[in-house]
């Protein structure tokens, strides 16, 4: 465990002969952490940077994201020394900590992580800046994305080698209608409901990892005329694979 202003790293079950170590960022939900327990085949990272990301101010905690992705990637080049393999290794964060987790990737001097895996990776401030201060395809040697709120708290575009969009990947995603989510949830719930979609889908892919069946396709648009029915079939979540191919867009079925 390490701190530093407010940053800390939380090792679980460390044993670096593990098949897979799992980085997580950020909004990282503990029910992921439950369902890789479950699987038994992995160690956890969990990087808590609740005082670094805290509101009201997101200008700062921005801004913070380039320095927890630095300081988690120096962590990461000392376990490397200590003979972890970067790949086998995947990093995983939603929103700001997709951001931050791509920084991690690009800043590691030890060589280049296996995977990235952004939910509904930040778009509020991220649109302008430079490729290093952001997610982007070139962090880890595959890069997958879920959007689920897009153009609102999400990234609109593709920027990964894998981009899914689950029900068009926009706002309201299924059970985030007003009507649904006010009369039972507190108002914040509403704004984020859809933004916070990607990691539960996340979360149960870990567990299921074909449960979540995508069809490749240029556009939204295109999959809802019906062009892409000969297209292949591919898994969102857990189970993605590099073979998918660049910026997949899903229908979840």
């Amino acid at each position: 465990m390490g701190n530093r202003q407010g940053l800390t790293i939380v090792v679980a079950d460390i044993g670096l002969t593990l098949r897979e170590l799992i980085f997580s960022t950020f909004f990282f939900n503990y029910c992921h952490i439950s369902a890789y327990m479950q699987r038994g085949d992995n160690n956890v990272i969990i990087v808590e940077a609740q005082r670094l990301e805290a509101g009201p101010w997101y200008f700062t905690a921005a801004e913070n994201t380039w320095y927890i992705g630095r300081y988690a990637a120096q962590f990461i080049d000392y376990l490397v020394s200590r003979g972890l393999n970067l790949s086998k290794t995947h990093f995983i964060g939603h929103s700001l900590g997709a951001q931050s987790a791509g920084v991690a990737g690009a800043s590691l001097t030890s060589g280049r992580v296996a995977r990235i895996t952004g939910l509904d990776p930040a778009l509020p401030l991220f649109d302008k800046v430079p490729l290093e201060q952001r997610l982007d395809p070139s962090d880890a040697e595959f890069v997958d994305i879920i959007h689920t709120d897009s153009g609102i708290f999400g990234f609109p575009g593709p920027i990964g080698h894998a981009d899914f969009y689950p029900n068009g990947g926009q706002s309201p995603q299924p059970g985030c209608n007003l009507e649904v989510v006010l009369p039972q949830q507190l108002l914040l719930n509403k704004f984020f409901c859809s933004h916070w979609r990607s990691y539960m889908f996340y979360a149960e892919s870990v567990l299921r990892p074909k449960s979540f069946v995508a069809t490749s396709c240029p556009s939204w648009h295109q999959y809802k005329k019906g062009e892409c029915m000969d297209a292949p079939n591919v898994h969102m979540g857990y189970g993605a694979d590099r073979r998918y191919g660049h910026f997949t867009r899903g229908q979840l079925e």
